[in-house]
């Protein structure tokens, strides 16, 4: 149904007191069920109406499995659209995402605040009543009503009644290693900063920080649609833009559209680098569906290097569900990233690439590898001081323990916490670093709360990262939550499906599968990552254990010979020496009894 049909609501939400929804007429539309009114209401609450299938289960069965969660959805959707009867086209779901058809409802809380009815306003409770015994949805709902009293009190009654993003849990807003300076502390887990960035023409600020490398970012272009496609095709445009900064510091140009990222000026002690590339966006609106296509050019001679295409549902993308898209934004600046790594080890045409070079080098995970790295970004910062060089630098860290190539000593445990200062001092809004510093003080210091703050920050700043997604990922599997952590690295498996470092992000969902039960799963996702990556030995650890689980002891026990030539010292006595996370969870002991299973000794 086309939405110029629906140019009124037709129908009215009530979030001040009892949650109802009723037709024009008044008759009441409202599920039996709490949690199917939660679902409602969660999504008249969200941005542009929509939320993640993800998200709703966490909030409303964190104690569930996967599965039970998933099933337990479908059912309160179901259980919806039988209540709405008529009107159940205003809810919409595809396999990631659940929908709200906003248009077509109006909010009691808007509704009033557009009157002025401040009084009225001030006496309702919101969502007066509602019960649902789950810690995760009480915390929500808890900050839900903090945030629109604090409307009320400072007298903003007539702002968008958006709520500010949230995180998935409480979390500290410091660290209690890191000393709170002005910008650790201001741009932290939870900072004001992070509702609406101001200024730039998309929404985010230009950087005061230069970009090592500049390339051509046409303005989209579209067809078959009005003003939504020209707001959807520049939100995708926007996204590319700042994963091309926040990733591989890329700025974009494009004089003939006006948008430029900051240049060289008479300070800067290196120029910037133009990459001869060209990033060209196409959005086709065709019936129910969108085409949408990117393209890399040769400026030279206008010869396509890498182009991509995805159809999408239209009525998903104009309520706001752009993540169907994300994976083609990642793949694509994962194509960009390989040119430069090409160019620069072929030719001087471009330059070395020293930050790009460096995460590559990291990702080959070998301790030969993990020293150029680091020489690699000690000689980048002499050139380009940037907070994401000093994060990769604290990031090194936790590998060179967690594959045992450095004894966890006061030393390495020092230089990751400086690094991780340093990064954020500099670059308190890069999401890469932000995650990458999250990790680090998960998987070192344990500080799980304000790790998952930083993830999360990192998440919304830029959902199109799969960094940030994988290592949050990894925090669910420190703190006992791995099927959150499977569900997690699903998603990531589709942003990375095309990447170069694919390998990298099967580890996780191989460890995450494992100490979820699930070892076909494991399995398979680990010995993908051994085609790229034979000595791997966090890989081989898991896979050593599911296959024992699996009562595969014959192959159990030929993965052990490989760990034992990578880590001829390995048991479980140097396990737990290193301070491994997760060891003392559920899935802990389930790797460990695998492990004993296989034939691993205890010393």
């Amino acid at each position: 149904m086309d939405r110029t049909e629906h140019n009124h609501a037709s129908y009215r939400m009530y979030l001040l007191g009892p949650f109802e929804i009723t037709d024009d007429s008044g008759r009441s539309l409202t599920p039996r069920s709490q949690k199917a009114q939660a679902i409602l209401a969660m999504l008249a609450l969200s941005r542009r109406g929509s939320r993640s299938r993800v998200w709703l289960r966490d909030k409303l069965w964190s104690d569930r499995s996967e599965d039970q969660a998933a099933a337990s959805l479908r059912q309160a959707l179901l259980e919806i659209r039988k209540a709405l009867g008529p009107a159940r086209d205003v809810l919409l779901a595809d396999k990631n995402t659940v929908w709200l058809d906003t248009d077509r409802i109006t909010l009691d809380l808007r509704d009033m605040a557009d009157r002025g009815d401040a009084s009225e306003l001030a006496s309702e409770h919101l969502l007066e009543g509602m019960d649902i015994r789950d810690p995760e949805f009480e915390d929500w709902l808890t900050l839900e009503r903090q945030n629109w009293q604090s409307r009320l009190d400072k007298g903003r009654l007539l702002e968008s009644f958006q709520p500010k993003p949230v995180l998935l849990r409480e979390s500290s807003d410091h660290s209690t290693l890191l000393p709170i300076t002005a910008s650790s502390a201001g741009d932290g887990a939870g900072g004001e900063d992070l509702a609406e960035p101001d200024g730039g023409l998309f929404g985010k600020p230009l950087s005061g920080l230069l970009h090592r490398w500049l390339i051509t970012l046409h303005p989209p272009t579209f067809s078959g649609s009005g003003d939504n496609g020209r707001i959807i095709a520049f939100q995708l445009h926007d996204l590319l833009t700042r994963s091309l900064g926040d990733d591989l510091g890329i700025g974009v140009s494009d004089h003939s559209f006006g948008l430029m990222s900051p240049q060289q000026d008479n300070s800067q002690t290196v120029p910037a680098v133009t990459i001869p590339l060209a990033v060209r966006m196409h959005l086709t609106f065709e019936g129910d569906s969108v085409l949408t296509q990117i393209a890399l050019t040769r400026i030279v001679d206008s010869m396509t290097v890498w182009s991509a295409r995805h159809v999408a549902a239209r009525r998903a993308l104009e309520n706001g569900g752009l993540s169907t898209l994300h994976p083609m934004i990642a793949q694509a600046v994962d194509r960009i990233a390989q040119y430069i790594l090409f160019e620069s080890g072929r030719s001087k045409l471009i330059g070395e690439g020293s930050l790009i070079d460096a995460v590559d080098a990291i990702f080959r995970l070998s301790r030969v590898d993990l020293e150029r790295a680091e020489a690699l970004l000690q000689r980048s910062l002499q050139q380009w001081p940037t907070g994401q060089a000093y994060a990769w630098l604290s990031f090194i860290r936790t590998f060179q323990v967690g594959q045992r190539f450095s004894a966890r000593d006061a030393q390495i445990i020092d230089e990751a916490q400086a690094y991780a200062r340093r990064a954020l001092e500099l670059e308190p809004g890069n999401p890469v670093s932000l995650a990458l510093v999250g990790h680090v003080h998960s998987f070192l210091f344990g500080e799980y709360d304000y790790a998952a703050g930083l993830f999360e920050k990192a998440i919304r700043l830029n959902p199109v990262q799969p960094l940030g997604w994988d290592l949050y990922a990894m925090l669910h599997c420190y703190v006992g939550q791995a099927d959150k952590a499977v569900a997690i690295s699903r998603w990531v498996d589709q942003l990375v499906a095309n990447s170069r470092y694919k390998y990298y992000f099967d580890t996780t969902r191989c460890v995450s599968a494992a100490l979820a039960g699930d070892y076909a799963v494991a399995i398979a996702a680990g010995e993908e990552a051994l085609k790229v990556r034979p000595d791997f030995n966090s890989v081989l650890r898991y896979l050593v254990s599911s296959h024992a689980h699996a009562d595969d002891i014959d192959t159990a026990r030929r993965y052990l010979e490989r760990l034992q030539a990578v880590e001829s010292d390995f048991s479980i006595t140097s396990l737990r020496e290193s301070r491994y996370p997760l060891l003392g969870t559920e899935g802990g002991q389930v790797l460990i009894d695998g492990l004993i299973k296989a034939g691993v000794k205890g010393r």
